[in-house]
């Protein structure tokens, strides 16, 4: 922490300094993002960008931020609680949750947990459906989620502060604070984010209350970019976590509930890029930490851990031929992993991999990409990736897009050794799965309707009778084949009436047939059906808001019973936002959110109730 201190003063100092610098008057404005292929390579998929107005309506958590604006589905278990997400009906660890290009899932248990992400933190903020391993590896098979930082060179000096906080009830307390800065060779961002609750909402129709519930974590989040020349950009990002939470429990008797979760981890990373001509080069180092403690009873300071240690290194080339409007990139790879627990013994992994992508721009309405990549593992031998795609706009606004690809996912650490649970025998699932989608944009009216095929082979489930040696027990083993099918849409509208008043319609909807070919039962956990629509005035300073949420029923066993689901439900939002101040230099907004408006008695885990009718008041000042 003192090493973490004396870099955040250091680099102020350079700020305060390079304020008596000249100002150069040579650039236009610059941006220069860690993931800015993204847009480049996703031209086939679709691609769903979360803006700050989107985000302000949606402070209270990472996964309410994207439970109401997007098809995803997440599992929570209780209101603050562990949070998991599902893209198109596959298993949370098929989903990558990509930092500034980097995929950061955890080596223990393939996953990201959403709860522990910050709102409104990152600058840029990404959903991505279908298939990535070419670009992002192991696990990106559902879709992939994308938290970026921007920084900008500008001709003249600017410097912006954001401070935002939000109070709500059972005494929630989120604060925000961002600092960027930027000039013709120097950005930085610095960001600061801290989180409270007791978290003890009563349930409905119940005498209990969310017992054991309350958590607690800080985030600070540190990028900067130097421009040498032209030619030469160095930036570097580094992200540090803390939480603190208390797992809360589960009816008929929650206040049994006494178990605590720590967990730190830190982010590093540092890239070089060089242009020459037609040819880019950029090449990244990164270190990666993760670690976690569980106490059984937060009353003893007895606890397991976990930790992981990521390095990571690689080199990408782009070279651009002009004449024929087309990139080719390679990136190599490498990258060695270290995974324990106070259960497993220190356990390695080597992976290099190499891929290509050759995008192509043949006319102004259409364009295609060609993905390969080559990955070898000291554990696994994994297949090769490949992934191929195009957009086509034929007529007016209309556009048709496809895309097909093979894509992967190795078995994790707690799926291989978790005493008495763990599978060595498990090999790498693989998943072929196509796309065909639909859609219309304009000025004021997007819409995109897909069609989505994942056939996967090998699926890593967890199921208490895999194992035949060990009746009962919960185990991890490779289905033979599981198929998810479905569709997906995502519609915007845009409209302004009576000249003053502005009007925007989101609606995301997804329809998902997910079952074991090998039972032709549904896979558990997955909604058939979620819908949700998001509807916004505003008249000058004022804008209001309203929030649907549509979650279908869930099978929660293998067999499908009907004595053990959850039920469907529909939960609403509204609020309202006013600008107190709004000029160029500066902004200050309050708003008011009222959730589950109509108090409805819904869980998204079996036995965990959550929240009835709760307020929020924000604020948010920039300047």
């Amino acid at each position: 922490m003192r090493r973490l201190i004396f870099i955040l003063l250091f680099v102020s100092a350079q700020i305060i300094s390079a304020q008596s610098d000249t100002i150069f008057n040579r650039l236009n404005e610059v941006v220069i993002q860690a993931n800015k292929r993204l847009s480049k390579t996703s031209k086939a998929y679709k691609l769903l960008k979360i803006n700050d107005s989107v985000i302000v309506n949606n402070v209270e958590s990472f996964t309410s931020l994207l439970r109401f604006n997007t098809p995803i589905y997440f599992r929570e278990f209780g209101q603050g609680g562990t949070s998991s997400p599902s893209f198109r009906g596959t298993s949370a660890s098929n989903t990558a949750v990509v930092w500034n290009g980097i995929n950061i899932n955890s080596i223990n248990n393939g996953q990201t947990g959403f709860n522990s992400l910050t709102v409104g933190l990152y600058d840029e903020l990404n959903v991505r459906s279908g298939g990535g391993s070419i670009e992002f590896g192991s696990g990106a098979i559902g879709g992939t989620i994308h938290l970026n930082d921007v920084l900008t060179f500008s001709e003249k000096k600017k410097l912006q502060h954001q401070i935002f906080t939000a109070v709500g009830s059972f005494t929630t307390i989120n604060s925000l604070y961002k600092l960027k800065y930027n000039s013709s060779k120097y950005a930085f961002n610095l960001g600061f984010s801290f989180n409270t609750s007791d978290n003890d909402y009563p349930f409905i129709n119940s005498d209990f209350r969310n017992a054991n519930g309350a958590y607690k974590n800080y985030t600070i989040n540190l990028s900067n970019a130097y421009k040498f020349s032209e030619r030469l950009v160095l930036d570097a990002y580094m992200t540090y976590y803390f939480g603190d939470r208390l797992f809360s429990g589960e009816l008929p008797n929650p206040t049994a509930a006494n178990d605590q979760y720590k967990d730190i981890n830190y982010r590093n990373l540092l890239s070089l890029t060089y242009n020459l001509n037609n040819l880019k080069l950029t090449g990244r180092l990164a270190y990666l930490f993760q670690e976690y403690r569980f106490f059984d009873d937060k009353e003893t300071g007895s606890f397991n851990f976990g930790q992981s240690k990521r390095a990571f290194s690689d080199l990408t080339a782009d070279y651009n031929f002009k004449k024929l409007n087309a990139t080719l990139t390679s990136n190599t790879r490498f990258e060695r992993v270290k995974g324990r627990t106070d259960q497993i013994l220190p356990q390695y992994r080597t992976e290099f991999s190499q891929s290509f992508i050759f995008d192509h721009k043949v006319k102004p309405n259409f364009s295609y990409d060609l993905k390969i990549r080559k990955e070898y593992n000291s554990d696994f031998k994994v297949p090769l990736s490949y992934a191929a795609g195009f957009k086509l706009k034929p007529f007016y606004s209309f556009f048709i897009r496809a895309n097909a690809s093979r894509n992967f996912r190795v078995p994790t650490y707690n799926d291989l050794f978790w005493p008495g649970q763990g599978n060595p025998n498990l090999i790498p699932e693989t998943s072929f799965q196509g796309e065909l989608g639909l859609g219309y944009k304009s000025s004021n009216v997007f819409i995109d309707v897909a069609y989505f095929n994942i056939d996967t082979k090998d699926k890593i489930v967890w199921t208490p009778n895999g194992d035949p040696n060990r009746p009962g027990v919960w185990v991890p083993i490779n289905l033979n084949e599981t198929l998810n099918q479905g569709i997906e849409l995502t519609s915007k509208i845009s409209y302004n009436f009576f000249n003053d008043y502005k009007m925007n319609l989101r609606l995301n909807y997804v329809f998902v047939h997910a079952k074991n070919k090998n039972t032709n039962r549904l896979i558990p956990f997955v909604p058939k059906h979620i819908a949700n629509i998001n509807l916004s005035v505003s008249k000058g300073k004022w804008s209001m808001f309203y929030q649907q949420l549509f979650n279908d029923q869930v099978f929660t066993t293998e067999s499908n019973s009907l004595d053990f689901v959850v039920d469907r439900f529909f939960v609403s939002n509204i609020g309202v936002n006013y600008k107190l101040i709004n000029t160029e230099k500066q902004q200050l907004g309050v708003g008011l959110k009222v959730n589950n408006l109509l108090n409805s008695d819904y869980e998204i885990v079996q036995n965990r109730p959550m929240p009835g009718i709760n307020y929020n008041f924000n604020l948010n000042y920039k300047f």
